[in-house]
């Protein structure tokens, strides 16, 4: 790919709890990938200032805001002559401050073949003969760091009890990562600390270059229920991936009990072209490369935790899964 990543040696703010301060969106579980066009957009408890920094060196941004449901949106535009790189995203309101580290990542072009890394199942909190949870997630981290990935997704259970220390502890090791990283939850990422004030949305879609990202969230025990918002937010951002080349979803669990109008909107009426998760802790099964309605071929990837990630390649030739590879000998 070619982009040089400029980031520095800087801790992460948020608030006293750990939860997410006066920068809701882009963050370091979902950055902005700046391309051609030079804007992104952002989410905001309060109108603020922004600029991106990199080694101290701040680049203040245009914005044009609009206020929705109190929480004002922003489209940012970079300055000419902005590096590629991976940047913190800092915001001034009044005597507030809040800094997101590897928040927005820019490049001068996208490449049309590119690999993605997926870690799923990490259990942040969890204990295993081999070591923690923690330690073995810094393992990985490394490994990706030294791919050839273009960004790495990670598809849930990123803690194992969803305490407020294990998101600290998760997000330490998450900002070792070279990449630009994209996550979604799971059903152990529920609890006291709550993913959705740790990390905001839990269902968004990105770009990276032609292609288009679905990151959703079946929230486990009540598999995408009938009557929450998610459906319909569903039916919008599926919609708005269609001109792309491809569209791939991301989650933490597919289950065929999962509610319909879900399963309508993304194998029916608009078919992902694959779906990644990583629930089953395991690869496929004959007979599983497809959900019921046969159009969308998914892929499961075996638990981080236990050792495992993967690789895709995209192309315009298709999504390809290569097999799971091992960062860790365990028994």
């Amino acid at each position: 790919m070619g982009v040089m990543i400029l980031l520095a040696a800087e801790t992460w703010a948020r608030e006293p709890d750990g939860t997410l301060g006066l920068i809701r969106a882009p963050h370091n579980g979902r950055p902005a990938l700046v391309g051609k066009t030079s804007e992104f957009d952002v989410m905001l408890r309060e109108k603020a200032d922004l600029r991106i920094e990199v080694g101290g060196s701040p680049v203040p941004l245009a914005v044009q805001w609009r206020e929705m449901r109190g929480i004002w949106h922003g489209r940012c535009r970079l300055p000419d002559g902005v590096a590629e790189g991976g940047y913190t995203l800092e915001a001034v309101a009044g005597d507030k401050t809040d800094r997101n580290v590897r928040s927005v990542f820019v490049y001068a072009s996208f490449p049309e073949s590119y690999r993605f890394a997926l870690l799923t199942d990490i259990h942040i909190g969890a204990q295993r003969e081999w070591g923690n949870g923690a330690d073995i997630f810094r393992k990985a981290v490394e490994t990706v760091n030294a791919s050839n990935a273009a960004f790495a997704a990670l598809t849930g259970d990123l803690t194992h009890d969803a305490t407020p220390e294990q998101y600290a502890a998760f997000i330490e090791v998450l900002d070792t990562c070279t990449l630009p990283t994209f996550l979604c939850p799971g059903n152990h990422d529920r609890g006291a600390g709550d993913y959705d004030r740790v990390f905001g949305e839990t269902v968004y879609t990105f770009n990276f270059g032609p292609d288009a990202y679905l990151s959703y969230d079946t929230k486990d025990y009540v598999i995408a229920d009938e009557w929450g918002a998610q459906n319909g937010e569903l039916e919008l951002l599926r919609r708005a991936m269609r001109p792309a080349r491809w569209s791939i979803g991301l989650t933490h669990r597919y289950d065929v009990s999962m509610g319909m109008r879900a399963q309508l909107a993304l194998f029916v009426d608009c078919p992902l072209d694959h779906l990644v998760f990583g629930h089953w802790h395991r690869e496929n099964k004959e007979g599983e490369k497809a959900v019921p309605w046969g159009a969308t071929p998914f892929t499961v990837t075996p638990a981080a935790i236990d050792g495992y990630w993967r690789l895709f390649e995209i192309s315009a030739n298709g999504i390809k899964p290569e097999p799971p590879r091992r960062f860790l000998a365990v028994p």
